[in-house]
């Protein structure tokens, strides 16, 4: 048998550390009669590989000692079947076959390492790394397929059980509720846990491979050059110590956060890992206890009020300037005398202040007023002293609080307020008096203003009748001034009077009944005068079914008076007037009285219903009056639980809106 010695090469992908060239046996390929294979029997049975020769349709031509007894052959039996029917899966046959075609196709196709699963006697697959080699016959053109099958089931049980249990460490630290990164001896990180991804905003896809100072700020990166060769020899004095340092966020933010760094040795290669906590919102709190705490120690110092704290035993521990300046001690002796001073032992057990502390001291606040002799001092202060006792967040007693307020001012004050109430409630009774006396000189006042005017008024209109002889038209025009002059006076008075009353609260309503239709007929029959002096049209809109109000007649009638008087005067001769009367919403009447006169400006409308106020308030004002007749109007419908105001514009007349509850 001639044959032709070589090495096989191997095609391993470097990428699969499980397939190495180690794994696979170097076969000797030898270019052979076909017809005088199995002289090569003897060769292939003394090898520790399953060996077996297949021919271009796959069927067994030769398969050695060991290749029999996986497959289930005798020792005499040579073995004539299809090799991919026998022992390969089904899952894997396609794939397998196709591999082989293309080894039998090319010529050239080098010696080749493929990782299959084959199907043994007892019916398991195992897995066994396949080296395949193509033999030619020297005698023909046939081909044949050399398949040298290493078992490596073992090793890949190996590798999945240490697959699984990096898949479970990977887990559990993806479950840790902190970050954890490791990197290599070169400072590239090569595990990254979902917390660390939260924390830094890395994806794991994107840090792999990153260098670890990509999450420190800039400014360290320099000091963290050579870290990494003092970490490896053991040097460094962090390593086993939890650090606090700044770190790094993708998006360029900076946070404070907690470090505990390790390092391990892992065949000969360096790694480093670091157990990172964001400690942003602990920095927070600290920052934010300290302001607090720097807050109430300065309101503790900075209060108007004297404060001191005391132990479990009644010993005073510390106390602000206040209470120093109230208690009357020289500020050289606070640490001698006041600090440390006992409360409880210094006092006798009639003392209140004594009790008050007693009571603190058992868990119940307590309170304290009165003249209290210092004993630091030989002042005689009266005092409000607040005692409450102190429990810290884990229920521990520990001692109390006292707030002491030096009221010798506020004692001062109250003698002082005393005095002057007394004296008030004296004024006051003289005050009384002095009402009483205004509402007689007022009642006096008004009767004896009215009785010189009612006979003025009467005789001025029996002669201007005609009642006592004839007079000329100068004469009759004469009376009708001082008729109109009385009753203006007459006028003035009452608003005055009224004014007056009302602000002592004194004014008297006699409600009543009444038709508001009534009302205004009579306020426009007082007015009929001047109505017919300056040639006015009256127009009246009132339903006869308007239900009746609850008034009173006489300062209702003034009402009306005063608003048809305020039309007259300020509408032109020939003008128009009118008033209608509506019912809203069942509850109230509304009533409109309208003029196409002067207007008011927009300015002066706001402030008609004032006191006093006129929109022409010169001394050479065309219009009389005396600024009070619509604030006695409003007041006089406020009192009748109604409302009232005006529309107007200058030039176009104004109209009066008044509303008043129906009975």
């Amino acid at each position: 048998m001639a044959t032709k010695k070589e090495i096989l090469d191997f095609s391993v992908d470097e990428s699969d550390n499980s397939l190495t060239q180690e794994d696979s046996v170097r076969i000797p390929c030898t270019s052979i009669s076909f017809s005088e294979i199995e002289h090569s029997q003897l060769f292939y049975d003394l090898l520790d590989s399953f060996i077996v020769l297949i021919d271009e349709n796959g069927r067994i031509i030769l398969a050695n000692k060991k290749a029999r007894s996986f497959l289930g052959f005798d020792d005499k039996d040579l073995p004539n079947e299809i090799f991919s029917d026998l022992c390969l899966p089904e899952d894997e046959k396609e794939d397998i076959l196709s591999f082989f075609s293309s080894v039998l196709s090319d010529d050239n196709v080098k010696p080749m390492v493929l990782e299959t699963s084959i199907i043994g006697s007892d019916g398991i697959p195992k897995t066994f790394l396949l080296n395949t080699s193509l033999l030619k016959d020297t005698t023909s053109s046939d081909k044949a397929l050399l398949l040298s099958c290493t078992d490596i089931q073992n090793k890949k049980e190996l590798e999945t059980e240490l697959l699984f249990d990096i898949e479970m460490i990977s887990s559990y630290l993806d479950s840790v509720p902190y970050a954890f990164v490791l990197s290599d001896y070169t400072g590239m990180i090569t595990f990254w846990n979902e917390n660390a991804s939260k924390l830094f905003g890395y994806e794991k896809d994107e840090i792999f491979g990153k260098s670890i100072s990509i999450i420190m700020p800039k400014r360290y990166r320099k000091a963290h050059e050579g870290w990494d060769e003092l970490i490896s020899i053991g040097k460094s004095p962090v390593v086993g110590k939890i650090i606090e340092v700044t770190g790094l966020r993708k998006d360029g933010t900076e946070f404070p956060l907690e470090l505990a760094i390790t390092t391990t040795r892992l065949k000969g290669e360096v790694f480093h890992g670091a157990i990172i906590n964001d400690i942003s919102k602990r920095k927070m709190k600290e920052r934010l206890t300290l302001i607090a705490k720097n807050k109430y120690r300065m309101m503790f110092e900075k209060s108007p009020l004297g404060i001191f704290h005391f132990d479990e035993k009644g010993v005073i521990t510390q106390c602000n300037e206040n209470l120093v300046k109230i208690m009357g001690v020289p500020e050289e002796s606070v640490i001698s005398n006041v600090i440390g001073f006992n409360i409880v032992e210094s006092f006798d057990d009639n003392n209140s202040l004594k009790k008050a502390i007693m009571q603190v001291l058992a868990g119940i606040p307590a309170s304290y007023e009165d003249e209290f002799c210092s004993p630091f001092s030989e002042k005689i202060i009266p005092i409000k002293a607040e005692f409450s006792p102190v429990i810290s967040d884990e229920g521990k007693f520990m001692g109390g609080v006292c707030v002491v307020e030096d009221f010798t001012e506020r004692k001062a004050a109250e003698k002082a307020l005393n005095q002057y109430a007394q004296d008030l409630a004296k004024a006051n009774e003289e005050l009384k008096s002095l009402d009483r006396m205004k509402d007689e000189f007022l009642s006096n006042l008004r009767h004896e203003l009215k009785t010189p005017l009612i006979p003025i008024k009467g005789y001025s209109e029996l002669m201007y009748e005609e009642a006592l002889g004839e007079l000329n038209q100068k004469q009759k025009d004469a009376m009708e001034k001082v008729m109109l002059s009385s009753e203006r006076l007459k006028r003035l008075i009452d608003s005055l009077l009224y004014v007056s009353i009302t602000e002592g609260g004194n004014v008297e309503y006699t409600f009543l009944p009444l038709r508001i239709s009534e009302v205004i007929d009579a306020a426009i029959h007082d007015r009929s005068p001047e109505i017919t002096s300056k040639g006015h049209e009256i127009e009246k809109l009132i339903p006869s079914d308007i239900p009746l109000i609850e008034g009173d007649l006489e300062y209702l009638e003034e009402v009306f008076v005063n608003i048809i008087d305020n039309s007259v005067k300020f509408t032109p001769e020939s003008g128009k007037i009118s008033i209608s009367v509506t019912l809203q919403d069942n509850k109230r009447i509304h009533i409109q009285i309208s003029d196409n006169g002067i207007g008011i400006s927009e300015e002066n409308l706001p402030h008609i219903f004032n006191r006093f106020y006129q929109a022409d308030g010169s001394s050479t004002r065309k219009y009389g009056g005396n600024g009070l007749g619509l604030y006695i109007c409003k007041k006089i419908i406020v009192a009748h639980n109604g409302d009232m105001w005006a529309d107007s514009k200058e030039g176009k007349g104004t109209t009066i809106h008044i509303l008043l509850p129906i009975k």
